[in-house]
C-alpha cells in the first residue's frame, strides 16, 4: 500500500501544483485589475469566469484519452500488448479536441449576448464581451493543447513536466499582466484588456513549452508524430468523454446556480458565500489531483490485468484524501474565525456578515470530507472505464439534492446561505456515498474473484 501512495503522491503533486497555478492566475488578475476601479473587477471577472468555465466543460471531453493512455501503458509494461496505440490515441485525441473546439467557439462568440439575457449592465455586456474576442485567441491552446498535456503526460508518466512549467505559468501570467494593464517595461497600457492580451499571451507561451518539452524527449517525441485516426477508437474517446464533459457541467453549474441564490439572499449573504466558497476551492485542488491520480493508476492496473493492484491503488487515494480533508476540515470547524479574518482584512465585517461567514466555513469543512472523497471515487471509476453511470448519479443528486433541497431550506424553511450550503453538502454526500457503492461493486467486489 506505501508503494502505491507514493506513486499516488507522485502522480498528483505535479496536478495539484498545475491547479494551484490556474487559481493563482485568477487571483492575480482579480488583484491588479483593482488598481483600475470596482468596474474593471466586475467586467474582468465575469468574463473570465466564463471563459474558463466554458473551457473546462469542453476540455473535460478529453478525460478518455488519460485513461485509454494509462490502459494502455499497463499492459505494455505488463506484457498485455493488445488494445490501442498509444500513438493512435493521442492523435484522436487530438482530432477530439478540434471538435470541441468548434461548439466552444460558438458559445463564447455569443457571450455579450448571453451576458444581455442573464440582466448584466450595458458596460458588461459590451465590454465583457470585448474581454473575452481577446481570450478567444487563446482558445485553441488552452483548450487543445494544455488540454491533452494535462491528461496525456500523467498517464505516460511525464508528469514532471507539469510540475514547473505551471507555476512558471502563473508567473509569466502575473508579470504580463502588470506591464500590459499600466503600460510597463516598454509595453502598451491597454488597462481593463491588458488583462485579457496578458491571459492569452500566457497561454500560446506555455502551450508551446510544453510542446518543445515533450518534443525534447525521446520516449515522447515518437508518439507525437500524426497516426490515422479510425472512427472505432474516435467513438470509444466520445463514449468516455461525453459523459465526463456533462458531469463538469453539472458540478459547475451546481456552484454557479448556489451563487446566484446567495447574491438573492442580499450583499451579506454573498460575501459568506464567497469566503466560504475561495476556501474550500483552494482545499478541493488537492482533493481533484488526488482524483486524477487514481484515475491514472486505476487504468494502468487495469490495463495491466492486475484488478487488485487497481484495488490498492483505488484505497490508497481513498486514504490519501481523507488524511487531506479530515485535516482541513478540522481546521474549518476548530478555527474558523482565523479563516475568516484572512479574508477580511480591510474594513472589518458587520457582525452579521462575519458570524454567517464563520458558520459556512464549520459546513464547509464537513463538506470537503465528502467532497474529497466524491472526487477519488469519481476518478478511480472513470479509470474503470465507467463514466455513464457516475453522469446519471452527479445530475441527479446535484439538480435533485444539491439545487433543490438547497433551495427549498434557504427559501421556503427561510435558513438564509446556511441552507444552500447544507444543501451543497447534502448533495456531495449522496454522489459520494453513490459512486462509492458504485466502485465496491465495479472494482472492489470484482477483486475478490480476480488476481
Amino acid at each position: 500500500m506505501s508503494a502505491h501512495i507514493r506513486t499516488l503522491i507522485q502522480v498528483g503533486l505535479p496536478l495539484a501544483l498545475s491547479q494551484l497555478s490556474e487559481m493563482a492566475m485568477g487571483v492575480t488578475d482579480t488583484i491588479l485589475l483593482g488598481s483600475l476601479g470596482v468596474d474593471a473587477v466586475a467586467i474582468g471577472g465575469i468574463s473570465n469566469n466564463f471563459f474558463f468555465t466554458t473551457m473546462i466543460s469542453f476540455q473535460a471531453v478529453l478525460g478518455g484519452v488519460g485513461v485509454l493512455l494509462s490502459h494502455a501503458r499497463g499492459g505494455v509494461e505488463h506484457g498485455h500488448g493488445e488494445g490501442h496505440d498509444r500513438r493512435s490515441i493521442i492523435s484522436a485525441g487530438a482530432v477530439l479536441g478540434l471538435l470541441a473546439f468548434i461548439p466552444c467557439l460558438i458559445l463564447l462568440l455569443c457571450s455579450s449576448r448571453i451576458f444581455g439575457l442573464m440582466g448584466e449592465p450595458f458596460m458588461v455586456t459590451e465590454q465583457g464581451g470585448q474581454f473575452i474576442n481577446v481570450l478567444l485567441y487563446a482558445l485553441f491552446p488552452n483548450l487543445v493543447l494544455l488540454g491533452l498535456c494535462r491528461v496525456a503526460l500523467p498517464s505516460l508518466g511525464a508528469e514532471s513536466l507539469l510540475l514547473w512549467t505551471m507555476p512558471a505559468m502563473a508567473l509569466c501570467n502575473g508579470v504580463l499582466n502588470a506591464a500590459l494593464i499600466h503600460g510597463w517595461l516598454g509595453l502598451p497600457a491597454y488597462g481593463l484588456f491588458g488583462s485579457a492580451h496578458a491571459t492569452m499571451l500566457t497561454g500560446w507561451a506555455m502551450s508551446l513549452v510544453l510542446l518543445l518539452l515533450c518534443l525534447w524527449r525521446p520516449s515522447l517525441r515518437g508518439l507525437l508524430k500524426p497516426a490515422r485516426v479510425r472512427w472505432p477508437l474516435l467513438k470509444e474517446l466520445l463514449v468516455l468523454g461525453l459523459p465526463m464533459m456533462i458531469t463538469a457541467a453539472s458540478e459547475l453549474l451546481l456552484f454557479q446556480i448556489t451563487t446566484l441564490n446567495a447574491g438573492r439572499l442580499g450583499t451579506r449573504s454573498l460575501a459568506a458565500h464567497q469566503v466560504a466558497l475561495n476556501t474550500i476551492s483552494l482545499f478541493f485542488m488537492v482533493c481533484l489531483a488526488i482524483g486524477q491520480a487514481a484515475n491514472v493508476r486505476v487504468a494502468y492496473w487495469r490495463g495491466a490485468k492486475k484488478t487488485a493492484e487497481a484495488c490498492r491503488a483505488s484505497s490508497g487515494a481513498l486514504l490519501l484524501v481523507l488524511g487531506w480533508t479530515v485535516m482541513t476540515g478540522l481546521v474549518l470547524i476548530l478555527m474558523p474565525e482565523v479563516v475568516a479574518r484572512l479574508y477580511y482584512t480591510g474594513t472589518p465585517p458587520d457582525v452579521g456578515t462575519f458570524t454567517t461567514t464563520v458558520l459556512l466555513l464549520k459546513i464547509a469543512g464537513i463538506f470537503q470530507i465528502v467532497d474529497g472523497v466524491q472526487a477519488v471515487c469519481n476518478g478511480a471509476l472513470r479509470g474503470c472505464g465507467d463514466t455513464f453511470i457516475p453522469m446519471v448519479i452527479s445530475i441527479v443528486s446535484y439538480g435533485v439534492v444539491g439545487i433543490g433541497l438547497g433551495y427549498w431550506l434557504a427559501f421556503r424553511w427561510g435558513y438564509g446561505v446556511q441552507g444552500l450550503w447544507i444543501g451543497l453538502a447534502a448533495g456531495l454526500g449522496v454522489t459520494a456515498f453513490a459512486l462509492g457503492g458504485r466502485l465496491y461493486l465495479l472494482l472492489y467486489r470484482t477483486a475478490a474473484t480476480r488476481p
